[in-house]
């Protein structure tokens, strides 16, 4: 468990055209706007304010990812290593309704991280439309040195290793029980993968492949299940660009004495997918740059599959 680290949070995503990437979240993902301000929807998948945070620009870009603290005095505490560690902090308060603490905070590459606590909420939980997830999941983030952003994650924010594919080609971090709440994959651009979110089944993710077939829309791989975290899968566009993962069965490390991180080589193609093809191409070179920096498909294609 991390010292911080109680659950991950959210992704705050640039789009080009917000109703059209809210009309998607709602109908498709079976999210609930609560909050628009200033051109930022706030969309949640339940009774939180926010798991998801759009905000209107001129192209896609990955804003930021929120982490929720223990508490209150957790959200300090990191404040104060981050300070005594040197790290560019960005903010040491809200910088977004419904928090009553945050910090935000610059990784090695420029990725942006906060960490909150004392997110408001209300009654309402169904939304009743889309495939309304269960909470959200990970974000997976690229990056061009793998180890410098995994170790600033293990180190201080207090998160463990869970599976390495490729000797950091592509790891599996965890602060909870989950086997894994941020991944990291190699790329020759700093930003975002996918972002994902849990659902109860296999039967789930066969509904949402019904919600997508009506609304123009298709799986990119998927359904399936990893080697690596031994989770089913599936994976979708949204109308941004960015990927998104809906899953089910993660597996979950309840005894930290014990568990060993899985080791798997770029060859073994179990660790994308144990029943059957690896992942497509299209899947695989995909990267949402961090807000205000371009990339070009050359940029995002690395010549090994994570």
């Amino acid at each position: 468990m991390s010292e911080f680290i109680k659950r991950m949070g959210h992704v705050a995503l640039h789009v080009p055209d917000l109703e059209a990437s809210v009309t998607w979240a709602t109908l498709v993902m079976g999210l609930r706007e609560v909050e628009r301000t200033d051109g930022v929807s706030y969309l949640t998948h339940a009774d939180c304010h926010h798991s998801l945070q759009l905000i209107a620009s001129t192209c896609s870009g990955l804003d930021h990812i929120a982490m929720e603290a223990h508490d209150e005095a957790a959200v300090e505490d990191l404040t104060d290593r981050l300070r005594r560690e040197g790290v560019r902090i960005l903010s040491d308060a809200p910088q977004e309704p419904g928090l009553a603490a945050a910090v935000r905070f610059e990784g090695p590459e420029g990725h942006v991280f906060e960490v909150f606590s004392g997110m408001t909420s209300d009654a309402i939980v169904h939304t009743g439309s889309g495939v309304q997830p269960r909470k959200f999941g990970h974000p997976t983030l690229t990056a061009v040195d793998v180890h410098a952003l995994r170790d600033f994650v293990v180190e201080l924010l207090d998160f463990r290793l869970s599976d390495d594919i490729g000797d950091g080609t592509l790891v599996f971090l965890r602060c909870a029980v989950d086997h894994h709440g941020l991944g990291i994959v190699r790329s020759r651009v700093a930003g975002l993968h996918h972002y994902a979110w849990e659902v109860e089944s296999l039967a789930m993710l066969g509904q949402l492949g019904d919600v997508l077939a009506r609304n123009a829309g298709a799986f990119i791989w998927g359904p399936g299940r990893h080697g690596a975290g031994n989770n089913l899968f599936t994976y979708h566009f949204d109308p941004a660009g960015a990927v998104v993962e809906y899953y089910a069965d993660l597996y979950q490390v309840w005894d930290e004495s014990s568990y060993q991180p899985g080791r798997w080589s770029l060859e073994d193609g179990r660790a994308e997918n144990l029943w059957g093809p690896r992942g497509p191409e299209e899947l695989m070179e995909v990267a949402t740059p961090l807000v205000g920096r371009a990339v070009t498909t050359s940029d995002a294609r690395e010549g090994q599959r994570p």
